[in-house]
């Protein structure tokens, strides 16, 4: 878990440097709370700016018991994707939920760290199809010499000795936009970068200290394994990210997103 925390800027070298960034997580986050099965799931997200955040949950078992469950790190995605169908698995007293589901109307599998589960609540999961901020937090990434075909492949099929996690990825793609970040907490230069991978666009953050081969830039070829995590936005956050009608997008194109749901 060590390496993730590395791709938003922050070093934990060690389990007492670990443990410390926990607990200033817990005392410095935003809180909130699900009931789940008799028990409590307390959710802390300490948000540090850029989008950038430390996420820790408190699991509180029926007989009131409360003990440290998680902590991770997390990064706000600037676009939305619609998964359809999907599926949620909870591991409460490890203070995880991973959700496995479809980019909506493509064959493209995703499985990610679900994020916000205590700060949603039930009200994000009652439809069939999931509205969900996802970024790649990258263990290592390298820009191409030359192009290279766009691939989206669990990273335990396509290197498994580098594999660590059910939602790490494997992905080559092209850059689309790309922003210099700056963790405001420890000064880590970072690379936020929109990848288009073929099937559907993807974030990614990078540590600029993780980036391999040449200069990152709009049309180069970039490769990374990255953790993949998300935010399931709920009715309101929806609506608080409404900015009018997007004029790059032509009238046609809206009616291919039309379909029926049996």
């Amino acid at each position: 878990m060590e390496e993730t925390f590395e791709a938003i800027g922050l070093d934990v070298p060690s389990e007492r440097d670990f443990n410390h960034l926990a607990e200033r997580a817990g005392d410095q986050g935003e809180q909130s709370q699900l009931l789940r099965r008799g028990a409590v799931l307390h959710g802390r997200c300490w948000k540090l700016g850029e989008g950038l955040e430390v996420w820790t949950v408190l699991y509180e078992s029926g007989t009131g018991d409360i003990f440290y469950a998680d902590c991770r790190p997390g990064f706000r995605a600037r676009y939305t994707q619609r998964i359809s169908p999907w599926a949620l698995t909870e591991y409460d007293e490890e203070g995880e939920a991973i959700v496995h589901g479809y980019c909506d109307g493509t064959e493209t599998e995703v499985l990610f760290e679900l994020q916000n589960l205590t700060e949603v609540g039930f009200e994000g999961f009652n439809g069939q199809e999931l509205h969900v901020g996802l970024c790649g937090l990258a263990y290592r990434a390298r820009v191409c010499s030359r192009e290279e075909r766009p691939r989206w492949q669990a990273l335990e099929e396509f290197a498994p000795a580098r594999a660590a996690h059910e939602n790490d990825w494997s992905l080559c793609g092209r850059v689309l936009s790309f922003k210099p970040l700056r963790n405001p907490l420890s000064g880590g230069e970072l690379y936020w970068a929109y990848l288009d991978l073929g099937h559907f666009k993807l974030e990614v953050l990078i540590n600029q200290r993780s980036l391999r081969g040449g200069a990152l830039c709009v049309g180069a070829t970039l490769a990374a394994d990255v953790w993949l995590q998300g935010h399931v936005l709920d009715r309101r956050a929806l609506q608080s990210r409404y900015e009018g009608l997007d004029r790059s997008i032509r009238q046609a194109e809206l009616w291919t997103h039309l379909k029926r749901r049996n």
